[in-house]
C-alpha cells in the first residue's frame, strides 16, 4: 500500500497512543482510527490504458468505442491544445494529456458509464476526470459558433439540390434546411420540476435543431423546458429574428406544429374531409425531404448515447453537454466520419405536430402570402 503524506497532528496523535500505557479496548479502536488515517488502499485500475493500450486498438476498434475516427480525433485534439482550456500550467501536479482529456470526454458522452468507472479506467482521480469533461465541454462550446454556422449562398445552393434528390427531383424546390424539437431526457429539476415534464410524461429540455441535406445542423437552440411547444420553442429562440434574412434564397421545411410562414414551408393538415391528392402529393415529398432533421437527431443520439439521458445537476450543465455533442456531430460531419452501427435510425416520435399552433401571430396577408406560395409549390412542383 502506498502510504499518503499525514498531517503533524495526525502522526504526534499516534506517537503519544503508542508510548500509552493504556490497554484498554477505547485505546486498541482509537489506534485503528488513526492507523486508518494514515494510509488508503490504492484502487485497482488499468495502468496506462490510455498510453500503451489505445494505440494498439485497431482503426475500427478506437471508433467503436470511442465514437469517432482517428483522424477527427486528431482535429479535437489539436483544436483543444490550441485553445485557452488547455491547461499548460501544472502547479506541479502531472498534466493529463490533451489525448487522455478528449477521450474521456468522448467514453463519457459515448455512453452512460459513471464518473467512477471512467476514473478506473483512465487510471485518474473522479475530480481529475469531472474537470477533463468541464474542460471538454468549455471548449466545445466555445467553438459552436464556428462549427454550427449558417451557410453561404454557395452551400445553399447545393443543399436545395440535396434535398431535392431525397424526393426524386419532385417537392419544394428551394429547400436550405428543415427544422424540428427533440427531446433530451434528464433529471428532475428542483426548479419548477413539472414544466420540465412533456407528454410523454418524462422529464426533458428540448433541442430545436436545423439541419441541411446532409444531417448537419445549421443552427441550434437547447434548454427550453420539455412542455414547451415547438412554435413556441422557436419564437423565442435568437434564429427567429434573423430568420426571414437568412431564408431569403429560399425556407425550411418543418412539420405542422409550426405556422406556416414565407420562410417556413409546412404539410396540409388533413382534417379527416376531402383531402386532395395534389396536397398528399405533397405531404409526401415535403415529409421525404424533411427527414434529413430526423436523421440528425437520430445520428446524434445513438453516436452520443449519454443524451438518451443525461444525469447532470443544474439544467445549464445539460445544455453544456448537448452543445458539446451536437458540436462533434457536426465536426463528423465535416469530416465525413461515419458511424457503420448507425445504418437503421429508428423514427423521432418528438412531434408536436397533433396540437394546433396558437403561440406564434401571423399577419392575414403574411399568412395569405405563404398560403399562395405552399399552394403553387403542392400544384406545380409535385
Amino acid at each position: 500500500m502506498d502510504s499518503i503524506a499525514p498531517s503533524a497532528a495526525v502522526i504526534q496523535s499516534f506517537i503519544e497512543l503508542m508510548d500509552s500505557d493504556s490497554e484498554d479496548e477505547e485505546f486498541d479502536d482509537v489506534v485503528a482510527i488513526v492507523a486508518l488515517r494514515l494510509t488508503r488502499l490504492n484502487r485497482n485500475r488499468i495502468p496506462r490504458y490510455c498510453e500503451e493500450v489505445v494505440s494498439r486498438y485497431f482503426d475500427f476498434e478506437f471508433k467503436r468505442l470511442f465514437r469517432l475516427s482517428r483522424e477527427t480525433f486528431d482535429r479535437l485534439v489539436a483544436g483543444y491544445m490550441a485553445s485557452p482550456f488547455f491547461p499548460y500550467a501544472t502547479r506541479g501536479r502531472p498534466r493529463v494529456s490533451a489525448e487522455k482529456t478528449c477521450l474521456v470526454l468522448l467514453c463519457y458522452l459515448g455512453g452512460q458509464c459513471s464518473m467512477y468507472s471512467l476514473a478506473d479506467r483512465f487510471d485518474i482521480a473522479v475530480s481529475t476526470v469531472h474537470s477533463c469533461v468541464e474542460r471538454m465541454l468549455g471548449f466545445l462550446n466555445s467553438v459552436s459558433a464556428e462549427v454550427i454556422a449558417w451557410p453561404d449562398r454557395q452551400e445553399q445552393e447545393r443543399s436545395k439540390a440535396g434535398f431535392l434528390a431525397k424526393s426524386d427531383g419532385k417537392g419544394p424546390q428551394n429547400a436550405i434546411g428543415c427544422i424540428d424539437g427533440c427531446h433530451v431526457e434528464i433529471n428532475k429539476p428542483t426548479e419548477s420540476p413539472n414544466s420540465y415534464y412533456n407528454r410523454k410524461k418524462f422529464p426533458s429540455i428540448v433541442l430545436q435543431g436545423i439541419a441541411n441535406d446532409r444531417n448537419k445542423f445549421l443552427d441550434v437552440f437547447i434548454g427550453f423546458p420539455g412542455s414547451a411547444h415547438d412554435a413556441r420553442i422557436l419564437s423565442e429562440s435568437p434564429f427567429f429574428g434573423d430568420a426571414a434574412t437568412k431564408c431569403i434564397s429560399g425556407y425550411l421545411l418543418g412539420d405542422s406544429a409550426y405556422p406556416l410562414l414565407p420562410w417556413l414551408l409546412t404539410p396540409y393538415r388533413d382534417n379527416g374531409q376531402t383531402f386532395p391528392l395534389w396536397k398528399k402529393k405533397f405531404n409526401k415529398v415535403h415529409s421525404q425531404q424533411r427527414v434529413a432533421i430526423e436523421n440528425a437527431f437520430g445520428l446524434l443520439k445513438q453516436r452520443f448515447r449519454r443524451l438518451y439521458f443525461v444525469d447532470a445537476a443544474s439544467i445549464k450543465q445539460c445544455v453544456l453537454i448537448v452543445m458539446g455533442a451536437c458540436v462533434l456531430h457536426n465536426l463528423c460531419n465535416e469530416e465525413r466520419d461515419f458511424f457503420d452501427e448507425l445504418q437503421h435510425l429508428p423514427q423521432q416520435d418528438d412531434d408536436d405536430d397533433s396540437d394546433e399552433n396558437t403561440d406564434i401571430f401571423v399577419d392575414r396577408h403574411v399568412a395569405g402570402f405563404s398560403e399562395s406560395l405552399r399552394k403553387d409549390i403542392a400544384q406545380n412542383q409535385c
